[in-house]
């Protein structure tokens, strides 16, 4: 299956370097409110995770990647600056973004989207941890379960993934 934006840069990293083919432009981190928000409604508040999941994937965009190619290849030659360097530049994301899949999880009624969302937080909070590119090899073991989730559950409600196929 492909995957684009979180799993492509986890594959870029565990490869080293790879192309990314997102259909879709990158977007902006989305608001932690979406345009049209029923808590109450788990129909619209699934709608709500999907949208948000969605939209934080596309954060991981071309910029992102090439922080990531350019610290795993610093990181294989044995340039500590630039992998230092790097791996700062990607912290901040990192962490807004699990802020955000935090805040998603919040608000999401369904308990197996909410926990998945919970998962997809913990991982971006742990990826804005490492010390060195090689571990961002656990990434796609630490996103997969979560990630099938809502590609299940969001495609099963009507929503249409971009970001996250």
């Amino acid at each position: 299956m492909r995957r684009t934006a979180v799993s492509v840069l986890l594959a870029l990293t565990m490869l080293g370097a790879a192309a990314c083919g997102d259909e879709a432009a990158p977007q902006a981190v989305p608001s932690a409110a979406p345009a049209s928000s029923a808590a109450a409604d788990p129909v619209a508040s699934l709608a709500f995770a999907c949208e948000a999941a969605d939209g934080l994937y596309a954060t991981l965009n071309q910029q992102t990647q090439a922080h990531i190619q350019r610290g795993f290849a610093a990181e294989k030659r044995g340039d500590t600056a630039t992998v230092a360097k790097e791996l700062a530049a990607l912290e901040p994301m990192f962490l807004a973004v699990s802020a955000k899949f935090g805040e998603a999880a919040d608000r999401v009624d369904d308990a197996e989207v909410e926990l998945a969302l919970n998962d997809l937080a913990d991982a971006a909070s742990t990826a804005a941890s490492f010390t060195t590119f090689a571990e961002f090899g656990a990434m796609q073991q630490l996103t997969v379960s979560a990630e099938f989730v809502l590609i299940r559950k969001c495609r099963y409600s009507g929503y249409k993934m971009v970001n996250l196929v």
